[in-house]
């Protein structure tokens, strides 16, 4: 994956819109920031706003061209000015607080309670209020509802629209035989608390996908007898079936952006629109994930990563869990779907981003010593999640098809090129990890045929789940059903 530098953008320009900005509703808007004194994001900044208060800074983080992104902000006291910025602290190891004099405070923009609710209009509960509260915002009611005095019993809230009030509850719609919907004049919506793990897999079978992602794993430098040990890697394909080249470019760069947006669409960037790493090109061609979630609107879908387009531009329109681990943090991704991997019931699909062996070091070579070290650490943190998956209570009774893949290979410190290494990727296909009387989805080594990089996720997840492949891509003839 070729480096994201966002550009620092100077606007010094900015006096009179931070003029426009002052008032009430920019007050309003630095309460929902969290304040730490003397200290900074060091390095993660996007865009400089001059002449500003933290009010000002506030209220430009949260406006509707930077809500997608802005989430935290640096302000210099001593010169009137702030950094807004698409990281937390938790993202990038901690904010630093050795500055000399201690110039900065640091905001981050409080969590929005009202993600964590799912909200049916014109709807409510009858007869199970255990708390009024008045003058509030749905907002305030989730806050409330979710802080520390209350999470141990409410579950839910009626939001009274008309009177700015609302109701919280230590019941969900499906304890009481559900919602009333025939108020007259529809004055109240419901918001349900969702739990994690709470919603159980629609689709049939059981059939969950673990994609697992690994940025600029060639797929020559596994899997053969000089390649570097890759334990869990090995013990996959062997147990089902593999491919070393499959090939990422040839219409298209081989950097991430590109090679990734190819992955879950099964289509070329002439058709998925994303023709390079910028930010600003989402997909135009449905992730595979959203395809589940189209014809089981109850699958949850799961993504993790370290790359800001994994976790944005190129996520899933539909899903329920993203997590930003902090940059080449492999521990914390994998933690992460550890988690998940221990709910009761985990994500329908699981996106697995891996990102320390795109190099862009001395050499993407099979035979570098660093680039064999990188692939190692990253089988052994892909061996804690086959192993936290296998400990499922429930495993014996899921079909899990789990599936390894790259975006791209290498060609000395970098990638780009059409030269055969750098279109060199990987394909693993395998349902029957740690459950030997299984049938496999297939077997063996797939790479005397060619696959191409459309050809190697998507149309297979399709074909597993039993969905329509309408994609530019063919499953290979060895898997599933036949063509």
């Amino acid at each position: 994956m070729n480096t994201l530098n966002f550009p620092r953008l100077w606007h010094t320009g900015l006096f009179a819109t931070a003029l426009l900005l002052t008032g009430p509703a920019c007050g309003a808007a630095v309460d929902a920031f969290t304040k730490t004194a003397n200290a900074a994001i060091s390095g993660y900044n996007n865009e400089r706003i001059s002449s500003a208060t933290p009010e000002i800074c506030a209220a430009a983080c949260t406006t509707s061209s930077r809500a997608g992104w802005c989430v935290s902000f640096d302000h210099n006291r001593a010169e009137q000015w702030c950094d807004l910025s698409d990281k937390r602290a938790s993202d990038v190891g901690g904010l630093k607080t050795d500055y000399a004099g201690n110039p900065y405070d640091h905001y981050s923009l409080k969590p929005d309670p009202l993600k964590a609710f799912v909200r049916t209009p014109d709807a409510a509960i009858s007869g199970y209020n255990n708390e009024l509260l008045q003058a509030v915002t749905p907002a305030d009611c989730a806050a409330a509802c979710t802080a520390s005095s209350r999470s141990s019993w409410c579950k839910s809230f009626d939001y009274y629209k008309t009177q700015q009030k609302c109701d919280l509850s230590d019941k969900r719609a499906s304890d009481v035989g559900g919602l009333k919907t025939d108020y007259a004049g529809n004055p109240y919506d419901h918001y349900s608390l969702s739990a994690a793990g709470s919603v159980p897999n629609p689709v049939p079978g059981k059939k969950h996908v673990l994609l697992i992602g690994v940025d600029g794993l060639r797929g020559d430098a596994v899997l053969c007898p000089a390649c570097v040990a890759t334990p869990a890697l090995t013990a996959l394909a062997n147990g089902g079936a593999y491919h070393r080249n499959v090939l990422a470019g040839g219409t298209q760069q081989t950097v991430s952006g590109p090679g990734w947006a190819s992955v879950f669409t099964g289509f070329w960037a002439d058709q998925h629109g994303v023709t390079s790493n910028a930010t600003d090109q989402p997909l135009q061609k449905p992730h595979v994930f959203d395809r589940i979630k189209q014809a089981w609107p109850t699958a949850t879908l799961a993504v993790v990563g370290d790359w800001y387009n994994i976790t944005h531009n190129l996520l899933p329109a539909t899903t329920d869990f993203v997590v930003a681990n902090a940059a080449k943090n492999s521990q914390q991704a994998t933690d992460t779907v550890k988690t998940w991997l221990g709910w009761a019931n985990p994500p329908t699909a699981i996106f697995y981003y891996l990102h320390n062996v795109d190099i862009h070091a001395a050499s993407y070579d099979p035979a570098n010593a660093f680039y064999r070290g990188k692939i190692a650490a990253e089988d052994a943190q892909i061996q804690q999640v086959l192993n936290a998956l296998a400990a499922r209570p429930t495993y014996a009774s899921e079909d899990w098809l789990i599936i390894v893949t790259s975006d791209h290979g290498g060609l000395g410190s970098g990638h780009g090129g059409q030269s055969a290494s750098e279109r060199d990727t990987l394909l693993i296909l395998n349902n029957t990890w740690q459950r030997s009387g299984k049938t496999p989805y297939c077997s063996g080594d797939l790479s005397a045929a060619s696959l191409l990089q459309i050809d190697g996720t998507t149309p297979h997840i399709l074909d597993f789940i039993g969905l329509a492949n309408l994609t530019q891509g063919h499953k290979h003839a060895a898997c599933g059903a036949a063509q």
